[in-house]
């Protein structure tokens, strides 16, 4: 028969060995929960800020295209799209939420400008070149990015 003495007595508790092996175990597997949530924040982030950004720029393209009848277009063919639109000359200034004219906006994160270029052989149809710059895009190499698109004047 067994007794509730020798129960008591045969419970000595938990070494100091395996505290330590029970302490490493729930380090490392807390460590990789803290990590893998960190890394799902970071990816997280980036994805929010890219799509506002993306929105940003459709948004853009999408009142040159609705306006485009509006403009007077002025295209000199013996310079090209990319020479007028230089990097350190784009007229525009973006960022989330934002548009305005470059000078009164320095902290905005990124320019931009266009050219609206006439077909010569279609009557009515524009070729715009939409040239952005972004300080994300800049440190990850890619100084500008090019949207170019064919618009229809009404």
């Amino acid at each position: 028969m067994i007794s509730f003495k020798n129960i008591f007595e045969n419970n000595r508790g938990q070494t100091i060995v395996e505290s330590l092996v029970g302490f490493a175990l729930i380090a490392v597997v807390g460590s990789a929960f803290v990590g893998g949530m960190v890394a799902l924040r970071n990816t997280t982030k980036d994805t929010v800020i890219m799509s506002s950004s993306e929105k940003q720029i459709s948004d853009i393209a999408e009142n040159i295209k609705a306006g485009v009848e509006n403009y007077q277009v002025n295209f000199d063919y013996s310079e090209s799209a990319g020479a007028i639109l230089d990097v350190n000359n784009l007229p525009m200034a973006w960022d989330n939420g934002r548009i305005a004219p470059r000078e009164s906006c320095k902290e905005c994160a990124g320019t931009y400008g266009y050219t609206i270029q006439p077909y010569e052989s279609y009557r009515g149809l524009y070729k715009v070149t939409l040239r952005m710059t972004h300080k994300t895009w800049a440190e990850k190499g890619e100084p500008f990015r090019d949207y170019i698109f064919v618009v229809s004047a009404k």
